[in-house]
């Protein structure tokens, strides 16, 4: 028999509060510079996660109090990243688990709609999420009973500078070009390519899409853009941006893609099933409106809700909002927490039909009360509509750009560092301005999978390898890096103990090579290799 009072001790839903006390497994230093991959999770995700667990229940599916609760926290998360990027309606909005399945929906969508001679053009920068869903797109097609074949055109990048050649992007992009896929920051060379300029060159193709519209469809890989850069979709004018939330301080497992309206309308759903239907009849299945069709079956609702929180976090992070309760005084308090409440109001702002209103929690309320009474100008600008969209994009420039310039300052110290010591190559633009918050290094004489080894012993975390950019390493002859990038939570004091330590393990490579024979010296130098699609 279970024992159902022991059972239920278990379950939070079931009791007015919990404790957890979490502790560290062990007391090693971590300096944590992998976080292009992955970063980690803040306290107040976390708390949210926590307490969203009490309420929790399926979306869509009740009319009890838990399940509508949750189902306005997970369509709220949409609004919210939708005001992030500057969507004109959080129906324009999709989630899935990451930027991978974002551009795998895209390519699935149009698959349909590819004629003969069609073609895909793309860079050599990019993630292989951003290769080889077109690869594959390209194979399947030219396999069908009644062929089609496309091409996928190749964008070659200068090596030293990372900057792509915009000129063979041009002559490579015409008449044909259903898709022009670029990413807006490489996980490799660090670049930014100038993806204002590439959408214009897609839209100006003189393609004809089967709907009518003129212009290849320019999709904006935003994986190491969006986590900390101010992105305005309506000013890149992407027709599709794909990003993921785990690379910037949220749970792991949901993604991001942004849609034009006008061609999220024309595409049929990605996956089919639960919750993304309105009506089933034998022979007949009506699908629900944007964004619900493509969300088959149960979501990942917790992290959705937590997606939303932390998109809150991230901007009043950026934005200077935070504070530890215990150091700062109650005047600061207040105001600190009525710019926080204020910001997440911003965020809140109804993007297209969007009908869920923001409510203040309960602890700051008096905060809140105390604030407007100091600011009464903020409560008539937040009834304002259209100061609301004005004011948001300013709160998310501004914390968006204060993230970029924190990033680039930590990358331009390990640049210069890096650049000190004499057996190590630098990958990418010299200068961080041109980049984005990483930096790809090898040493001459070690493999990279041995650096980071190494630099793990001095509680360094780095990443080695590829990196998922085959097409990059091979155009310039190598065939894996070191690879370290920062966020938020990094400082400087922890870029000069990466520095120091990449300079110890150099120092082991050198003496290395000095007890190796010429023929067994291990070389990294090897020719660049041509890709075909």
């Amino acid at each position: 028999m279970l024992d159902s009072k022991v059972i239920r001790q278990l379950f939070p839903f079931l009791q007015e509060s919990i404790d957890i006390k979490a502790c560290c497994p062990n007391n090693n230093k971590r300096i944590v510079v992998d976080n292009t991959a992955s970063t980690q999770l803040p306290l107040p995700l976390l708390h949210n996660v926590i307490n969203s667990v009490f309420s929790y229940a399926n979306i869509h599916r009740g009319e009890y109090s838990a399940s509508l609760h949750t189902s306005y926290e997970f369509e709220r998360a949409y609004n919210i990243a939708a005001n992030l990027i500057n969507a004109r309606s959080w129906r324009e909005i999709i989630f899935g688990r990451n930027t991978t399945e974002m551009i795998n929906l895209v390519m699935r969508a149009l698959q349909d709609d590819f004629r003969d001679g069609d073609n895909i053009v793309v860079t050599r920068l990019e993630h292989n999420s951003n290769y080889v869903p077109w690869y594959g797109l390209q194979q399947g097609l030219a396999k069908r009973q009644h062929p089609i074949n496309i091409d996928i055109r190749v964008v070659n990048f200068e090596r030293e500078s990372a900057e792509l050649d915009m000129k063979e992007l041009e002559s490579k992009v015409d008449d044909r070009t259903k898709m022009v896929a670029a990413t807006g920051g490489s996980n490799f060379m660090g670049v930014r390519p100038d993806i204002k300029r590439i959408g214009e060159i897609a839209h100006e193709s003189g393609y004809q899409q089967p709907g009518g519209e003129m212009g290849s469809f320019f999709l904006v890989d935003g994986a190491q853009l969006v986590p900390a850069n101010p992105v305005d979709v309506q000013e890149i004018r992407c027709d599709f941006l794909a990003w993921s939330f785990h690379k910037m301080a949220i749970p792991l497992g949901v993604g991001g893609l942004f849609t034009k309206s006008e061609i999220i309308e024309t595409l049929p759903p990605f996956l089919y099933g639960g919750d993304m239907i309105e009506e089933v009849a034998e022979g007949d299945v009506t699908f629900k409106e944007r964004p619900w069709r493509y969300t088959a079956g149960t979501p990942n609702i917790l992290g959705t809700i937590a997606t939303g929180c932390g998109i809150c976090f991230l901007v009043n992070l950026g934005l200077g909002n935070l504070f530890l309760e215990d150091k700062v005084a109650e005047e600061e308090k207040i105001e600190l927490t009525g710019r926080k409440i204020e910001t997440e109001i911003l965020l809140n702002t109804p993007r297209g039909d969007f009908e869920i209103d923001y409510k203040v929690p309960e602890e700051y309320i008096k905060e809140w009360g105390q604030y407007l009474e100091r600011h009464p100008e903020v409560e008539s600008e937040l009834k304002d509509r259209k100061m609301r969209l004005i004011k948001v994009r300013e709160v998310v420039n501004t914390a968006m750009t204060n993230i970029k310039l924190h990033e680039e300052e930590l990358t331009q110290r390990a640049i210069d560092g890096l650049s000190k010591i004499p057996n190590v190559s630098i990958y990418g633009p010299k200068d961080a301005k041109k980049r984005v918050g990483l930096v790809a290094f090898n040493i001459e004489g070690l493999e990279p999978d041995a650096v980071a080894l190494k630099l793990d012993k001095y509680g360094v975390e780095v990443r080695s390898g590829t990196h998922c950019a085959c097409l990059a390493h091979r155009h310039i002859g190598i065939e894996g890096s070191v690879r370290m990038s920062f966020y938020v939570y990094n400082t400087l004091e922890e870029v000069d103990e990466v520095v120091r330590a990449v300079s110890e393990v150099s120092k082991s490579a050198v003496k290395i090579s000095m007890v190796s024979k010429p023929a067994q010296k291990a070389s990294r130098s090897a020719k660049p290799l041509e890709v075909k699609a």
